[in-house]
């Protein structure tokens, strides 16, 4: 199987153990955060739908300008109260992974080695920006974990 396989497949399998892990979560201990600067778990899927749509746009300014700079996404250190029930929050999260998805396979092998420069990272590549994607998708798994445990 190739990298771009990989990277694929883990992106695909994002949607599906958010709403896996999420199944018995209730609506209250979805938008409840442990204390007033953490972030609730709803937190973290709002936080993950925008980051999808950005990086998306990134994606495809690397395919379409040449060796195009990336500045840094500054994330919200605490997003605003929402309460957006978790069925709405996980369809919006995957919809925005689909799009995602769908713009990669449709890329040839040669796309994944575009340049580009990343503001903090320096010179890096589309597949790069993808196996990034991949990290931070993993990281807030590990958080949605925590806040899981927590209740």
């Amino acid at each position: 199987m190739s990298k771009r396989a990989v990277l694929i497949d883990a992106l695909a399998s994002m949607p599906k153990d958010l709403n896996f892990m999420l199944r018995r979560a209730g609506e209250t201990a979805v938008h409840q955060r442990p204390t007033p600067n953490e972030w609730s778990i709803a937190d973290v899927l709002y936080h993950l739908t925008i980051i999808e749509s950005l990086s998306l746009a990134r994606l495809q300014k690397i395919v379409l300008e040449e060796r195009p700079f990336l500045p840094y996404l500054h994330p919200q250190t605490r997003p605003q109260p929402d309460s957006t029930p978790l069925p709405e929050l996980l369809n919006n999260f995957s919809t925005a992974r689909n799009e995602t998805l769908a713009y990669l396979q449709s890329l040839k092998a040669g796309a994944w080695q575009r340049n580009a420069v990343h503001e903090t990272l320096g010179p890096t590549k589309l597949r790069y920006m993808v196996q990034l994607l991949v990290d931070h998708d993993t990281e807030h798994l590990n958080q949605i974990v925590v806040l899981l445990g927590n209740r």
